[in-house]
This record gives C-alpha cells, structure tokens and sequence, in this order.
C-alpha cells in the first residue's frame, strides 16, 4: 500500500508540474518584459520599445522587442495585428541582427493573444514586411553599455 501512494504522490505532483509550467513561464516573461523602454518609431508611425537587454558572449545581446503598429498590420504571420512582441537576439559584434526570433506575440486592440509562434528563423524580422523597426532596435540594443 505505500508504494500505491507513492505511485500516486509522483502522479500528482507530474500533474500539478505539467499544468504550472505554462503558467510560471508566462508569468516570468511578463515580468521580464515589465520595464518596456520606447525608442522610436518607424516611418509609418508605429511605436518601437525594447526590454531586458541582456548581454552574451561575442557581442551577442538578447532584447524584447515590441511593436505597437499605429494601424492594424497584416504580416507574414497572419493578422491584421496592432502588436508583435518577440524575443530577438542580435550580434552587436558584426553589426547586424541575428536572424533568429523566438516566440512571437501577437495582440488584438483587446489585448487578446491571437498569435503565438516560436520561430527558429525568421529572416524578415524588422524589416519592411514586419515594419521596418529592425534597424531602430539593433541601433538601441547594441548601443547599451
């Protein structure tokens, strides 16, 4: 009977692990992404702000980027959208950015979440398709001390 328990304790807590995930991740990003820093705009008018600029190794630096489109955007992904948010790493070293994005959000006037994708490439982020804002937040994330 105590291994039945046992059995049923790992079960439970497996359980509990599963569906808090999500939830504490979602969470930590939120936070991460609390202190949300305006640093332009785009030429259409779209409001470019950046968070938690993390630094690595070989020049390389991890930034939250958000894009606050001044009117409903249709991209590549879907939409029409009025907010990407993405998790971009750029190479400061070489003076471009790293064509790599993880997790895209994408939000409704509402606020409700109507895209979320994790992309493990993305060779059109920041430029013209997305707005145009990828010039703006490498200047301001490579520019950090």
């Amino acid at each position: 009977m105590p291994s039945s328990r046992s059995s049923i304790k790992q079960g439970i807590l497996v359980l509990v692990a599963v569906i808090l995930a999500p939830v504490v991740f979602v969470g930590s990003a939120a936070l991460a992404t609390g202190d949300w820093r305006a640093i332009g705009a785009t030429a259409s008018g779209d409001e470019v702000l950046v968070s938690s600029v993390t630094t690595k190794k070989s020049g390389l630096r991890t930034a939250w980027v958000r894009v606050e489109y001044k009117a409903p955007t249709r991209l590549p992904q879907g939409g029409p959208f009025v907010e990407l948010r993405a998790r971009v790493r750029f190479n400061c070293a070489s003076g471009s950015a790293v064509p790599n994005s993880e997790w895209f959000y994408s939000r409704d006037r509402g606020g409700k979440l109507v895209v979320s994708k994790k992309a493990r490439y993305d060779d059109q982020f920041g430029m013209v398709a997305e707005g145009g804002f990828g010039q703006i937040t490498q200047n301001f994330v490579c520019g950090q001390k």
